[in-house]
């Protein structure tokens, strides 16, 4: 075990990592990013898989999620190493495209400078989840060049289009693609400077809201019907749905959260003129879903929500808002806690961070729930960086925590291809 963790070359992984945040790849854009990680895994003795999978086909997929960012393909890269014996599969696998980085003016260096200061590189992408993404590709760097004695084979990938709605990983899974048990290094760094290890996460869904108004002249403003105010009311029935989602939470792991299933209002769009009353208003919403549904049932809670709350309104339950659901990859999904791969994260976990790993659940998606529920793959989320700083100005992350990760990652991959396929598989409840 020893020998293969000696594998990891902290400065290689520092290199690598500096040298992917500085390709900038915004999701729709990620062909340079994934086509530079295909570079690297053909460097090393491994089968490598890189393609690129049509958008029309992915929209013929009955488990297609939704897209909001156009694009004409989903570019995917992945690496396989096998051993001598017959064993489980596991996979590391983790997104390469990050959210734009904004207004440059907040940013302390250009956004996609890969800077370093003392123990921590900087850049957008560099937290979420470039760093996971080179940590999980050096755990399966230290497979391919410390030899084949062990059972099983490791399977390492990555994927586009994860802040968008999960497409790549659903590339993956259509290019036959899965495993027996599958980590995903997002970022979960805790206040104690220790990763957590998370087994359950919230889903969520974008939607469009469309709420129509009456135009009129300013100065004659009661002659018409403002969109704007009609939007008021139906984003107080969102805020009533969402507050009644979270006053019945059950899982233990979720409650700690101060707002487990979160509704957010992204964007609002109306109205053409100051002069003229608005008559129309579309707004794109990011919507929870619980453990305890589905997208489909979280999608028909919420609109009857809405509905239920306009009922008596004078115009709205005339003219009631348009909801058209935009993209919805990130279902919720978990792992039981005393599942083998929670066990033997956790326990690798201690080993390289000298301290008692902590089982969580987000409040957030990703690509988790494409494999739990698409492959019926036993998920968890670990990985560098802290979620707080992922999606803002000076992103950054702790190198010394990606090295100490990826070390993780190895130990945690040995362990789980001694256990027998069958003691791995998810029990049919789940």
């Amino acid at each position: 075990m020893a020998r293969r963790v000696s594998h990891i070359d902290p400065d290689r992984l520092r290199d690598r990592l500096v040298s992917l945040v500085r390709i900038p790849s915004v999701t729709g854009q990620e062909d340079a990013a994934v086509g530079q990680v295909a570079n690297w895994l053909q460097e090393l003795d491994a089968e490598v898989d890189y393609w690129n999978d049509g958008i029309a086909a992915l929209q013929r997929d009955r488990r297609y999620p939704g897209h909001e960012v156009e694009r004409a393909w989903a570019p995917v890269a992945v690496g396989v190493i096998r051993g001598e014996q017959p064993g489980p599969t596991v996979l590391l696998t983790g997104h390469i495209d990050v959210v734009p980085p904004g207004d440059y003016s907040r940013w302390n260096d250009e956004p996609f400078s890969g800077m370093i200061r003392g123990d921590r590189v900087y850049g957008c992408g560099a937290c979420d989840m470039k760093s996971g993404l080179m940590a999980a590709m050096a755990a399966f760097e230290a497979f391919a060049e410390g030899g084949r004695n062990f059972p099983g084979r490791v399977v390492f990938a990555a994927v586009p289009a994860e802040e968008d709605s999960g497409l790549g990983t659903l590339a993956a899974i259509r290019a036959g693609w899965k495993a027996d048990a599958c980590i995903i290094p997002e970022p979960t760094m805790g206040g104690e400077g220790m990763p957590e290890l998370v087994i359950a996460h919230a889903g969520a869904m974008s939607l469009k809201i469309e709420v129509p108004g009456k135009s009129a002249h300013a100065s004659k403003r009661l002659q018409g019907e403002s969109a704007l105010d009609h939007f008021i009311t139906v984003y107080n029935a969102m805020r009533a749905d969402e507050k009644a989602l979270n006053e019945n939470v059950s899982h233990p792991l979720m409650k700690v959260h101060d707002m487990p299933y979160s509704t957010n209002v992204g964007t609002i769009h109306g109205g053409l003129w100051s002069s003229s009353v608005m008559d129309s208003l579309e707004a794109l919403v990011r919507v929870g879903v619980s453990l305890d549904e589905t997208i489909e049932e979280a999608e028909a809670r919420f609109r009857n929500s809405i509905m239920e709350y306009i009922r008596d309104d004078p115009w709205l339950s005339q003219h009631p808002p348009r909801i058209t659901r935009m993209a919805s990859g990130f279902g919720s999904a978990q792992t039981r806690e005393d599942h083998p791969l929670v066990q033997v994260l956790a326990e690798a976990a201690e080993e390289e961070f000298r301290g008692q790993t902590r089982i969580g659940a987000a409040p957030y998606g990703c690509d988790m729930s494409g494999w739990v529920r698409h492959t019926g793959t036993p998920t968890v989320i670990y990985g560098p960086g802290e979620i707080e700083l992922a999606h803002a100005p000076n992103e950054s992350v702790s190198l010394d925590a990606t090295y100490r990760v990826a070390r993780a990652l190895v130990k945690t991959t040995e362990r789980l291809l001694d256990i027998p396929v069958d003691e791995l598989r998810l029990e049919k409840d789940e």
